[in-house]
This record gives C-alpha cells, structure tokens and sequence, in this order.
C-alpha cells in the first residue's frame, strides 16, 4: 500500500467521524442527547451539562425545566457543600425559606417496565437485587417488588428536600464524592451530569462543622445562567454527546471492566462490578 493510499485512507476515516460523530475511534457508539432534555449550568467555575431523566422523575423535571426556563435559578448560589459528598443549590427553600413554589410529590422509584432497555451489571449488588442500566442512567431494581430508581452516583443530579418524604421544591444538589448509595429510594433523583464534572469539583467548599452551609455571600459559588438546551438557539446549541447503553459496544465495555484480565494484576479482582465505578462521561461538540 503505497503512502498516498494510506493518506487518503486516513483522510475518508477522519471526514467519516466527523460527519458521524456517533461513530467513535474508541469502540462506543455515542447517541445525541435530545435538547429538551439537556440543561446547561453556567458558572464562574465554568460550564456544566446535565441530562435529565423524564422517565424516572416526571414531575421533578416538569418543574425544574420550568423553573430553568423562567431564568429561576439564575445568580443563586450553592449555599450547602461538603466536600466528598454533595454541592448544593438554590433559593434556601430546603432551608425553610419561604416560597409560593409548590411542593412535589416523591419520585423515588418507579414501577419497572420489561420493554426497558436494560443493560445488566451486577446481581446481589450491597443496595439492590440487581443494578444496571437504561437509557444512560444507573439503576437499581427490586425484582421481587417489580421496582426500579436512579441510583445516587458521583455526579447524580436530585431534589434536596426536608424530612417529608413531599417536601422538594426547587433547591437541588449534585453528588461530588462516592457514592451514597443509602440514599436511594429516598430522594427524586432527575439528572446527572454529563460533562463538566471537573467543574462541578471546583464549586467552594462549606466547613463540615457548620454542614457545608456557608453563610458568606461572597465565599458562596454561583449560577450566572442555567439554561434548557431546548431554550437554547440551534445555531449556538452545542451537540451533546453520551455513550448509548443499548449498544453492545457498551455490554463489551462492561464485560471488560468486570473481568480485569490485565497483566498488571498481580492478584485478579474477583468478578464483581459496581454500578458506579463505569465511565459514562459524555462530549460537547461546538
């Protein structure tokens, strides 16, 4: 094969992926996010973006793309943040503020569908009978109750609310440290970030004496604009990007990453995979 002939090889793969984005050198088969599912959070820190879970939480995301729309949460800040486990955010509501903004109703799980795309990962894992994956989002399942929910995840994007399990209104919060896999089923989990997290890792800390709340406006992160990608123009509306876990290029990933049959393991980790520990980091392509 001569050198022009393998240019031009080149050049046609390289026009291939850019044409088709969904078509990646790494193996994965990437679906676009739709817009109205898409929410861009801007701050000083810089941009992140988060995909929202209709499926598993309705009425959340009927509200807080509402809020999002009518410029809600616009300027307020992430007023509770401890480090190694949530960055919180809003109006103080959770914090007993007075509000006109109704309550919603809990969205912890749901009734599970067979028709869904489900993408197994573990049996008997530590929270659940069964965990896995649909449409992108971890989940966890109950098979003897025919129950399934939005496992908490780092990244995981849920309503703060008080003690009552109907008490969330517009304050949310993103997961930043391990896994606290105690709060499933017991918050309305509705999103998860799928760019920007080294962002989201920037947003200043609260004193873990004091609960992470700050009290200092001017030590207090910010959101200068959050925005639902469907709000946003299509000429200035980047493509969003994430792994599709119907594919089987994804059922390989986690073959691969359940079996670590690397060289470099002097002692081989038993055959177990946690939910939570599989990349799902998505792009934006501008």
């Amino acid at each position: 094969m001569t050198r022009i002939t393998v240019f031009w090889l080149l050049t046609v793969l390289a026009a291939a992926l850019s044409l088709n984005p969904a078509c990646a050198a790494d193996g994965l088969v990437w679906r676009e996010v739709e817009p109205d599912r898409l929410v861009f959070l801007e701050m000083a820190e810089g941009q992140v973006v988060i995909e929202l879970s209709p499926l598993f939480a309705p009425r959340t995301v009927k509200q807080f793309s509402k809020l999002a729309s009518e410029g809600f949460y616009d300027g307020l800040p992430f007023y509770r943040v401890i480090d190694g486990f949530v960055a919180q955010g809003g109006d103080g509501s959770d914090l007993g503020e007075f509000s006109d903004i109704p309550l919603i109703d809990a969205e912890f799980e749901i009734d599970w569908d067979e028709e869904l795309p489900w993408l197994e990962v573990q049996r008997e894992d530590l929270f659940a009978d069964r965990t896995g994956f649909v449409n992108g989002f971890a989940v966890g399942r109950d098979a003897k109750e025919d129950r399934a929910w939005l496992t908490h995840c780092p990244g995981v994007v849920a309503m703060a609310r008080n003690e009552g399990p109907n008490t969330s209104r517009t304050d949310f919060y993103i997961v930043i440290g391990q896994a606290p896999r105690y709060l499933d089923r017991n918050m309305n989990v509705f999103g998860r970030v799928v760019h920007g997290m080294e962002v989201v890792q920037r947003i200043r800390r609260g004193e873990p004496d004091r609960n992470g709340i700050i009290e200092e406006d001017t030590a207090k992160s910010r959101i200068r604009r959050l925005r639902l990608g469907s709000d946003v123009p299509e000429e200035q509306r980047p493509t969003v990007l994430v792994p599709d876990t119907r594919d089987d290029s994804f059922s390989d990933l986690l073959d691969d990453r359940r079996d670590r049959k690397q060289k470099f393991f002097d002692h081989r980790p038993p055959k177990v995979l946690d939910v939570c520990q599989v990349p799902l980091s998505g792009r934006v392509i501008r």
